[in-house]
């Protein structure tokens, strides 16, 4: 795969984490409820097309591996979902049923696959209740993952002067980093075909997640956003519990390769849950510069806080928000993946 747009290849995109991070774990930690999980959010502007896929192991049933997908249609056709678990051949992982992200290169090209069948929601449906059953729509992807920024560490953002909290303090996990990519590739649903060119969110976590992963959690906010024509980006996370203490946060801006720790000022709390057309501010600081910007909505999917993170919306508060925004940087588009919940929403 060539570099994009004949753009030099940054030296390291490590950030200073060994190759095997991006390898799953061979057996299970002596640890009750250790998982790994994984995600990627790729985002195509021009088709409004924006995808959730996560892979994960079970907590407890090690054996297990759980895949998930959610996908926004474009043209109202509404919202594509699947949720299963598999007994995957160690030769296939990280993979479930239908779903295999495969790195081809530490922190640089991975390959994300899906062929199964998904079922079709409305987005409102889901915006205001639990989904239901009902069509089975195929769902074919094949992307090329190359990926255009340095990690963010969330151990090493919290520890920075810039950051608060510390990932030991997290339920859901002990050791994460995300980054950002470019994708391109294809995807094909029911008749439909369409060539994917766009940018998106990838994190790795691992550590304890089990039933009790949510206690204590009051809400958090989420977001990446790689501008592909200057190759800038920034990104940022805020965790909070229920008396409304910051357990984790840490952001971060890119700018000509270069990945720099950076002061979270203000993130958009999750007030109502829309899909499209919301306004989002987005506050950075660092020495004495002042990063302020905005996002507009432009598509969106829920999930639940319960059970097991159903999809769909069982109650406002519970409600886990997944957004995709258009944001202007000085005259640069990109599009951020933002991901946010707020128990005072119910």
């Amino acid at each position: 795969m060539s570099t994009l747009r004949g753009e030099p290849r940054v030296a390291d995109l490590s950030a200073g984490l060994p190759p095997e991070r991006e390898q799953i774990v061979t057996s299970c930690p002596p640890v009750p409820a250790w998982t790994e999980n994984m995600l990627f959010t790729p985002y195509d502007p021009t088709h409004n097309i924006g995808m959730w896929l996560h892979l994960g192991t079970v907590a407890d049933a090690w054996e297990l591996w759980e895949d998930r997908a959610l996908v926004t249609l474009p043209d109202d056709e509404g919202v594509l979902s699947m949720w299963a678990y598999h007994r995957t051949d160690p030769a296939r992982r990280p993979a479930g049923a239908n779903l295999r992200f495969e790195c081809l290169e530490p922190f640089r090209r991975w390959r994300v696959t899906f062929d199964g069948f998904c079922l079709r929601t409305p987005q409102e449906s889901m915006r205001t209740g639990l989904v239901r059953d009902g069509e089975k729509v195929r769902l074919q992807l094949d992307l090329d993952i190359e990926c255009a920024t340095p990690v963010w560490d969330a151990h090493t953002a919290a520890e920075a002067a810039t950051g608060r909290g510390g990932m030991d303090q997290q339920q859901w996990a002990k050791e994460h980093y995300e980054q950002l990519y470019r994708a391109r590739g294809t995807v094909r649903w029911g008749r439909r075909e369409v060539a994917f060119d766009g940018t998106g969110w990838r994190d790795h976590s691992r550590g304890p997640r089990g039933d009790d992963s949510v206690n204590g959690w009051g809400g958090h906010v989420i977001a990446g956003c790689l501008f592909p024509g200057s190759g800038r980006a920034f990104g940022l996370s805020r965790y909070w519990s229920t008396d409304g203490t910051v357990t984790l946060e840490g952001g971060y801006v890119v700018e000509d390769g270069v990945l720099r720790h950076v002061r979270v000022v203000d993130v958009p709390r999750l007030d109502a849950l829309i899909a499209a057309g919301e306004v989002l501010p987005f506050g950075l600081a660092w020495q004495d510069r002042r990063l302020e910007l905005t996002a507009t909505t432009r598509t969106g999917l829920w999930t639940t806080f319960a059970g097991g993170l159903p999809y769909g919306v069982a109650s406002p508060g519970q409600a886990y928000a997944l957004n995709w925004a258009s944001c202007d940087w000085d005259g640069d588009v990109g599009h951020v993946y933002v991901e946010r919940s707020d128990l005072r929403a119910g």
